[in-house]
């Protein structure tokens, strides 16, 4: 039997979730334990269920353009930075998902209206993977312990290969913040932040 990456799941399920909003396929792709950390969305296999019925009656996207600028796998988890148009808004996403016996199990993300996403994407260096992350945690220690003068936490730092990603929060914001790295430094940078909102559709924190 083939194994297919976690990775590969992921594009898999946005292609037919998101892409072509295939709603009949959400069993192939969530549990029924299925943990939802987005600002917009209902917990559960059920939230996603609704929020893609309300997707189904936008307008389909104009351009075909594959929103997917980078992608990251680093275990149970996989990073998407998106490069998305929405109704006449052009919108940096970062979705992460946690993913549990080949489907996704957990799900966090940001957006950020008008965020960079362009410069490199190619993954190298894979037998670096190790070392790019204790060089970044390093590094966000010493440079990025603070965003406007509050303290930052990191929750998690993914990498694969010549890029990282660090998962934080402020009090008021969560930020991931994406690193290409060369010779063991950051080479290129991308941030996606997004306030965390009085209220959230279910109890389960942005972060």
């Amino acid at each position: 039997m083939l194994s297919i990456s976690n990775k590969a799941v992921v594009l898999a399920a946005l292609k037919h979730l998101i892409g072509e909003r295939n709603t009949s396929v959400i069993d192939t792709y969530l549990p029924d334990s299925y943990i939802q950390h987005s600002a917009t969305v209902k917990d559960g296999k059920a939230g996603l269920l609704e929020a893609l019925e309300q997707l189904k009656q936008l307008p389909a996207p104009a351009s075909a353009k594959n929103p997917v600028v980078r992608t990251i796998e680093d275990g149970d988890y996989v990073m998407l930075h998106l490069d998305v148009a929405f109704m006449g808004k052009n919108v940096a996403v970062v979705d992460l998902y946690r993913l549990e016996n080949g489907k996704l199990a957990e799900h966090w993300d940001a957006t950020q209206e008008n965020a960079s996403t362009e410069g490199g994407s190619e993954i190298t260096d894979l037998h670096l993977t190790s070392s790019n992350k204790t060089a970044i945690a390093r590094y966000v220690q010493e440079s990025r312990a603070s965003y406007e003068g509050e303290p930052i936490k990191v929750h998690r730092i993914i990498g694969e290969g010549n890029f990282v990603m660090v998962q934080a929060s402020t009090s008021g914001a969560v930020h991931y913040d994406i690193y290409r790295l060369q010779d063991g430094q950051p080479a290129e940078h991308w941030q996606v932040t997004q306030a965390i909102p009085a209220h959230l559709p279910h109890n389960n924190g942005m972060i």
